[in-house]
């Protein structure tokens, strides 16, 4: 095992060093370029010590390409699922048994469109009953207030005359007792006579016919009992035909006619699908780049290209992927969306000077971030690019400054550090 793997290692190296020369990137002075040291003068015949320049004249010599930036549309890709724009569960209001079932699983309903007849029994016979308890309970009421409008001042009226007619006998008694000609005992019965007149009439003032004003309220009361009765009656007539609260999908139908419901259980579930809404997983390195109502480019497989927003942001990420959710609103007009679609979402975040390069010149650092080689004054320097826009045959990074020369063909065979030659070609 240890003879073939460096008989593969010896093979890859030859490889490399063949391809190497075959593009005529050759370690020594450029082809045509410049002037080889004769070994007949004096400096080819030295002893043996390096003659000056002769360190850069055994630089390999590595393609580059002069870095102009252009202002380049970012934007930051993830995967989602489609889900609908609202899941509405529509409930029975009141209890009772369908008698009808007037809608179909999967088809599209309109708001106010009948789903479930619940069967109504003696509620029009009780409606009715409740018309005419509202009539009688009017006719009681009126009737009280009437006899309410004169009966206090007839009361009090007798009861003054008889408090005057009770005063002037007691006045005569007084004076024919002066007289000697009425008895003690019938004077005494005269006083007592007034004293009672009188207090019948503070009796009635006090009172303020509380009599009539106990039969109005009792007569008020039971017209508002005989109305609130109406109304619930009515309310429940009205609760016992089950719609559709919006437009959307039935998705499922909870009963069948003849089956029993329960008051507050599910009778139907229905998808709002006018518009869908789609959950991609953003890293937080993305995350503040995008802003609410960015444009999204959709990729569904079998519908196409879609074009949305950004509706929403999550500020706390998930704790299983550490991303942050973010929900991005489709318009769905032609219904061809469906939920459960998995899409490609590309979110654009607007534009950032970025350079092209093959992606076969970058190289990945030990903490998985982004490098390119540059030559800096004949050193090979390292430098901490970002990807903004991918492609297979290109990418756009970021971080390499406008007129820095970037190391293509032939990068992979020096590191950090090393003198490097440099052969500027047009850039692709």
């Amino acid at each position: 095992m240890k003879f073939r793997s460096s008989y593969i290692w010896a093979v890859l190296v030859a490889l490399g060093v063949a391809g190497w020369m075959a593009s005529g990137q050759f370690s020594g002075a450029p082809s045509g370029g410049g002037q080889q040291a004769d070994a007949s003068t004096p400096e080819a015949a030295d002893d043996g010590a390096p003659a000056p320049g002769d360190a850069v004249l055994d630089s390999p010599i590595i393609s580059a390409v002069e870095v102009v930036n252009s202002a380049v549309r970012r934007t930051v890709r993830a995967s989602g699922v489609t889900q609908p724009k609202a899941v509405i569960t529509v409930s029975a209001e009141i209890g009772g048994t369908a008698s009808k079932v007037q809608a179909s699983e999967g088809g599209a309903v309109k708001k106010g469109a009948v789903l479930v007849q619940l069967d109504t029994n003696t509620l029009p016979a009780r409606i009715e009953a409740a018309k005419a308890e509202i009539e009688a309970s009017t006719a009681a009421y009126d009737s009280a207030v009437a006899q309410s409008a004169g009966t206090y001042a007839e009361q009090r009226a007798a009861a003054v005359a008889n408090l005057e007619v009770a005063r002037q006998r007691m006045e005569i008694a007084e004076k024919l007792a002066t007289q000697n000609f009425s008895a003690p005992v019938e004077l005494a019965q005269l006083k007592a006579n007034f004293e009672n007149a009188r207090m019948t009439l503070a009796q009635i003032d006090l009172a303020k016919n509380l009599r009539a004003e106990v039969e109005i309220s009792q007569s008020r009361a039971r017209l508002a009992t005989a109305k609130s009765n109406l109304a619930v009656l009515r309310d429940q007539l009205k609760k016992s035909t089950i719609k559709a609260p919006s437009d959307g999908w039935l998705e499922t139908m909870h009963l069948e006619a003849g089956e029993q419901i329960a008051g507050g259980a599910p009778a139907a579930t229905i998808l709002d699908m006018s518009e869908v809404t789609i959950i991609v997983a953003v890293p937080q390195t993305n995350i503040g780049q995008i802003s609410i109502d960015d444009p999204v480019s959709i990729d569904v497989a079998g519908v196409g290209l879609r074009k949305g927003v950004v509706s929403k942001i999550a500020s706390i990420t998930s704790s299983t992927t550490r991303t942050f959710d973010v929900e991005v609103s489709v318009p769905n007009d032609d219904r061809a969306l469906r939920a459960g679609m998995t899409v490609e979402a590309s979110i654009d975040v607007g534009f950032q000077p970025a350079f092209g390069m093959s992606p076969a010149h970058l190289s990945v650092a030990g903490d998985g971030s982004l490098t390119a080689k540059i030559d800096d004054r004949g050193t090979v320097r390292v430098v901490a690019v970002e990807l903004v826009r991918s492609g297979v045959e290109q990418v756009f990074v970021s971080g390499l400054a406008d007129g820095s020369r970037l190391l293509t063909f032939g990068q992979a065979f020096v590191e950090k550090g090393d003198d490097v030659r440099v052969s500027l070609v047009p850039a692709s």
